[in-house]
């Protein structure tokens, strides 16, 4: 995030009381968090893994038991408060991501699920993360995809000059950019990392709010469709390495 690090607290803090995906009534979120976990099973190491960002702890609750250790960097006091009464097992810092420093570099996974898209370096985040982890580590990251199928769909409709252009609600979430697959990977890449595997997460047709009263198996048949369609999925999954494998 840009400006000094009083201002990014001030803007986490602003942002904070209106996400809360633990509510499917309220915010479909609820089941991407399920279909994000689904993805990322299978490829995460399940040691000791640091989660960056964790809302009201809606997918810290469902990844943490997955780990023999689990810590979770959060900006915002108040989302650890809620966060530590559902995952009282798990470790949590107050801290903004970038002025994180660990006392030693052991993590086998580094959760960074919607994070690159916050702040204003993406390539120095993916970077420090990568400086946490053990030999073997691998960082998971996801971010929300700027071509899926629901912006092309409103560029068509007038809603929006271009599939990349940051939304009202892009920006109420704290968003400064829209990712494409080739933008995602790109910055990986100048990470430094190697790219071991990418996934398109779940093929959006409508807005969020058009899609809560759906049921489970309409929503996870999308994500199925996504395995197809992955360069148009709602969001874009990356497993990466400081190493090649």
């Amino acid at each position: 995030m840009s400006g000094t690090a009083s201002d990014r607290r001030h803007r986490l803090e602003a942002i904070a009381p209106g996400y809360d995906p633990s509510n499917p009534d309220e915010h479909f979120d609820y089941w991407l968090k399920r279909l994000q976990v689904e993805t990322v099973t299978g490829r995460i190491r399940g040691e000791r893994a640091i989660e960056l960002g964790c809302a009201t702890g809606e997918l810290t609750a469902l990844l943490a038991p997955s780990f023999e250790r689990y810590t979770v960097v959060e900006g915002v006091a108040s989302n650890i408060e809620q966060a530590e009464r559902r995952c009282p097992s798990v470790e949590f810092v107050h801290s903004l991501w970038e002025d994180f420093r660990p006392l030693d570099a052991t993590f086998s996974d580094a959760i960074l699920f919607n994070a690159v898209e916050h702040v204003e370096r993406p390539v120095e985040l993916m970077h420090l993360a990568a400086s946490w982890l053990a030999p073997g580590g691998l960082l998971h990251i996801v971010v929300p995809n700027g071509l899926s199928l629901h912006r092309l769909v409103g560029v068509e409709m007038g809603l929006q000059p271009d599939p990349l252009t940051l939304t009202e609600a892009d920006l109420a979430q704290g968003h400064m950019r829209n990712y494409t697959l080739d933008g995602i990977l790109a910055d990986v890449r100048s990470a430094g990392l190697h790219v071991t595997d990418w996934k398109g997460i779940f093929l959006k047709v409508l807005a969020n709010r058009q899609m809560l009263s759906w049921e489970w198996p309409l929503i996870h048949a999308l994500h199925a469709v996504a395995q197809r369609l992955p360069e148009h999925a709602a969001e874009l999954y990356v497993c990466a390495s400081p190493v090649p494998c």
